[in-house]
């Protein structure tokens, strides 16, 4: 059976302090480029590798990394070519796993990294409301397992355990990584020699079991500084849209649809929260995003300065070159919080750069947002400044946060290892020794499930971030305009939409946090080849997407969505009722899609019908009604954070109606996907000439 563990902070232990009237938040960051300086590959040497034979003396640029002999002096280790007869180098397997640790880039298959372009980081803010300490960190990292030992000795469950022997006083730790491809593969697949078969994998696992348990450290390291740090302060925060100078690339249904530039279910809000001292200086500021962070590691060109691809370079991206543009701008520590960004690629200026060495400008048959260069350090720095700019101008816009107790909730449960192709690799142990299970008990490498977990983080009345382990879609997180009738697998259930059961005026998303375990789409949209999944009962792959391949399965997305929204609703909304409908157009007609809308028309509750005189119509202040069916009540659209809109555009996913006092009293979130019988048009909208006031 699956493990549940529900773990809900409660308000005060025996000894606690008492709790203060005002937050107190500290920060910190700590580097987490592999050492790579001649002094630091010699104490490797001296301990982790003293027992190694001499005479493996092929050239090392990291200190984690194995000694081994240079066979075809081409300066790196390599395994061997058996269809070329090429023999695998010598080298000294240290710590016994029975594989070459290197420091491999998550940029692709046997990309042995070769230079460090610009350091990585691991960077902490400790919350504090003078009862309980909870640490969010960010980590510069494709992401990180919550175990990849039976014992759970390394990890993001480590890293939570050594923060906590470091300082007692830690309640929590809280670890996303920013999904950075230009970092040390924390998942193995990007390990050698190149597999080949479905999914893009090497044989061996990329894993470097000595830089893991080092970041284990450092991470923990980060997490005590930041408690240090603490200090009297005040939280602000501010959601707008991604200017005009910048887009964020998405393609793959269902965040779009089968033309990759038309986007259908995306988020193009970015967060904002900054804490501030006593005398309004920001102590720390953080960029809530849904976006890759792979310019450099996708990159196909040369770094010009060095003749090394850019894929064999370490380097923090535009996220790096954010922290230090912000940084210059205003006081404090910046922090990239990276979102629920499956198939929200890589962000871009509008217009590109056009550097010598950023190589063409793709898709140029498309406008600006379409555009991009080929991955280069000039687009990466320009995508960094301009998100820089942008949260420096609209900080002093940000709203103060009320004070009150945080509360962090947390669920554990298995979810089945559906994809053959990652129960292969799984078996195989490029995914290092991750824990596996079948029926709730361990299974070595070849069980059926996998343990993951999902969290929610209470920081006051007003702020909730929301961890989800996964590289998950906004589909699944925020909800979407898709319908039954596009489903790929409609014999599998629609997910709960878990911002919708969410709470506070602020909702972040904290994407591959405590764990990695792949792409998470609503499971009805999840087709891939018959390879990987049992697809009974599902239409072909009419759709343009494939990043389900990259997915532990459908039923892990599902269960991922469902178990967060089971957390949020321990303390609903009361404001909030989700509900079957359809959006209103002008006409009358119904649409599954927002945009240009003027109402909602809702489902009875229960009902799944449409007919003519039953469920609720909700219109905008401006319609009296449709047809000879009055409004029954007025109001605005809302987004998926149930924030009210001037007008309803892609992000719409309901109506907010409010009392004279402008207090929200419903907020009616739309589902649009089942079917529904008797959904004909209404009737033309009319007019209600002086708009709908209060009385």
């Amino acid at each position: 059976m699956a493990a549940a563990v529900a773990v809900l902070v409660a308000a005060c232990a025996p000894g606690a302090a008492r709790a203060a009237s005002s937050f107190q938040v500290g920060a910190a960051k700590v580097d987490v480029t592999p050492p790579s300086t001649p002094a630091a590959i010699a104490a490797a040497d001296g301990s982790a590798f003293a027992l190694c034979p001499p005479g493996l003396d092929g050239p090392r640029p990291f200190a984690f990394e194995e000694p081994y002999t240079d066979l075809n002096g081409n300066g790196r280790f390599d395994y061997g070519d058996p269809a070329t007869g090429a023999p695998q180098e010598p080298y000294c397997d240290a710590n016994h796993n029975g594989r070459y640790d290197g420091i491999f880039v998550s940029s692709g298959v046997n990309q042995l990294a070769a230079v460090v372009h610009d350091p990585i980081d691991v960077r902490a803010v400790a919350f504090s409301d003078g009862a309980r300490t909870v640490v969010l960190a960010s980590v510069v990292s494709q992401g990180i397992f919550n175990a990849y030992q039976p014992d759970e000795s390394l990890g993001t469950k480590d890293m939570r355990a050594r923060a906590r022997r470091l300082r007692p006083g830690i309640t929590d730790l809280i670890v996303s990584s920013n999904h950075n491809e230009s970092s040390p593969d924390p998942i193995g697949i990007y390990g050698a020699p190149d597999a080949g078969g479905t999914l893009p994998a090497g044989a061996n696992s990329g894993v470097d079991d000595y830089y893991m348990n080092w970041l284990d450290d450092r991470v923990a390291e980060a997490a005590a500084r930041a408690y240090d740090d603490r200090r009297s302060a005040t939280l602000w925060a501010r959601q707008f849209r991604t200017p005009s100078n910048l887009y964020v690339e998405v393609h793959n249904f269902p965040t779009t649809a089968d033309n990759e530039f038309q986007p259908r279910a995306i988020d193009t809000k970015i967060g904002l929260l900054q804490a501030r001292d006593r005398g309004g200086t920001p102590i720390v500021t953080i960029m809530n995003l849904a976006a890759h962070n792979q310019e450099i590691g996708h990159s196909d060109l040369v770094d010009p300065a060095n003749g090394i691809p850019l894929k064999r370079e370490i380097s923090s991206d535009w996220p790096g070159y954010f922290h230090r543009g912000l940084e210059s701008r205003i006081p404090g520590m910046a922090m990239y919080l990276v979102g629920e960004n499956g198939s929200e690629e890589d962000p871009s200026t509008v217009p590109p750069v056009t550097a010598p060495e950023c190589g063409p400008i793709l898709h140029p048959e498309y406008p600006f947002y379409a555009q991009r260069t080929d991955g280069c350090y000039p687009q990466a720095a320009a995508t960094g400044d301009a998100f820089a700019a942008a949260i420096a101008a609209e900080a002093p816009q940000a709203q103060r946060l009320r004070f009150g107790s945080l509360a962090v909730a947390r669920h554990e449960f298995d979810v089945p290892l559906e994809n053959n192709g990652f129960r292969a690799l799984a078996v195989a142990g490029v995914f290092d020794n991750r824990p596996s299970y079948t029926g709730g008990v361990y299974a070595g490498r070849a069980g059926r499930d996998l343990r993951t977990e999902v969290g929610v983080l209470d920081v006051g009345p007003d702020l909730q971030l929301l961890a989800n382990p996964a590289e998950s879609f906004p589909a699944l997180m925020l909800g979407s305009p898709w319908g039954i009738e596009d489903a790929e697998c409609p014999n599998r259930p629609n997910p709960a939409v878990p911002t919708w059961h969410a709470r506070a005026t602020y909702r972040f998303q904290a994407g591959l946090a405590d764990d990695l375990i792949g792409y998470m789409i609503p499971a009805w949209a999840a087709f891939s080849s018959p390879e990987l999944y049992t697809v009974d009962d599902c239409h072909s792959s009419r759709h343009g997407h494939g990043l389900d391949s990259e997915s532990v399965g459908p039923t892990a997305s599902n269960a991922v969505a469902d178990q967060l929204t089971a957390l949020l609703d321990k303390e609903p909304d009361p404001t909030a009722h989700i509900r079957l409908g359809r959006f209103v157009l002008p006409d009358g007609s119904l649409s599954r899609r927002p945009e240009g809308a003027v109402g909602v028309w809702l489902a009875d509750p229960g009902s799944t019908s449409l007919d003519p005189g039953s469920g609720q119509v909700v219109a905008l202040s401006t319609v009296a009604g449709f047809g000879t069916r009055p409004a029954d009540s007025h109001g605005t659209f809302m987004d998926y954070d149930g924030a009210g809109e001037a007008s309803a555009d892609i992000l719409t996913r309901g109506m907010l109606v409010s009392d004279c006092k402008g207090q929200a009293s419903a907020r009616y979130y739309v589902n649009v996907y089942p079917a529904l019988s008797g959904a004909g048009s209404l009737g033309p909208s009319s007019a209600q000439t002086p708009a709908r006031g209060c009385k």
